[in-house]
């Protein structure tokens, strides 16, 4: 009984997705390609994961009081596979850049130093980001609710992150009288190269004509893997608003 009432609903599945309400076929695209940009904030979660010591969670909390998000994006190149209309598999290749701050215009006075360097002006702020940039390669599921030209969909998956260069970039800025000064490190060979992060999106897809489809989905993901192999690891999250166009082949 359970097998016969399985077997029916796929085959209403495989009906509604093949069909419109009017009992005619639609266009369906096979493959499909596109591009996609994501305008994000991006930040990082911060773990001890060389034990739990209390001396590792004051750090923590230390940090995050000091920290702050900042704006990164994300940019790909894609293609996809409809196995029905409800179901597709997406991938491609992409580059994010993701930065935060883990300080934020903190105060210094006369005789300050930083890393070794002095700075005498008397009022200055120090600003220090955390750069990151990836090389990425998406793989992904797509879920389409819907027959009509705007679709619900929702996309679940994971980023293979393949780090190009870290950078430190700490700035001092003095106002009286104004001075400014950034300094970079490159930090690439402290960090692990490479990153597993899941996402999870949910939107719409418009479609403008059978064959193209521009997307608007908010998108939130998050490193699954230390970043870095120190008592205090990060995990960088970030949260976007993905806008895609697709073309079928």
């Amino acid at each position: 009984m359970k097998m016969k009432f399985l077997l029916c609903f796929l085959a209403l599945t495989l009906y509604s997705s093949v069909y419109s309400s009017d009992g005619s076929e639609k266009p369906f695209k096979r493959v499909y390609i596109g591009v996609a940009f994501t305008p994000e904030a991006s930040y990082r979660y911060l773990a001890a994961t060389g034990g739990s010591s209390s001396l590792y969670q004051s750090l923590i909390q230390v940090e995050n009081k000091q920290a702050s998000p900042d704006f990164g994006v994300g940019a790909s190149a894609k293609v996809g596979i409809n196995i029905t209309h409800l179901l597709a598999i997406e991938s491609g290749i992409g580059y994010t850049l993701a930065r935060y701050r883990p300080v934020t215009n903190q105060p210094l006075t006369y005789g300050s130093s930083w890393n070794g360097s002095s700075y005498s002006a008397s009022d200055s702020s120090l600003t220090e980001k955390e750069i990151y940039h990836y090389v990425t390669i998406p793989i992904g599921l797509r879920f389409s609710f819907g027959h009509k030209r705007v679709r619900g969909i929702i996309v679940t998956g994971a980023d293979l992150d393949f780090l190009l260069k870290q950078t430190q970039v700490i700035s001092i800025t003095g106002t009286n009288p104004h001075t400014e000064s950034n300094t970079p490190t490159d930090q690439t060979k402290t960090f692990n190269t490479f990153n597993l992060s899941p996402f999870l999106g949910t939107g719409i897809d418009c479609y403008l004509s059978p064959a193209a489809v521009l997307r608007i989905m908010p998108v939130a993901q998050i490193q699954s893997l230390k970043n870095i192999n120190t008592p205090i690891s990060e995990y960088l999250w970030n949260v976007g608003l993905n806008v895609s166009f697709f073309f079928g082949l």
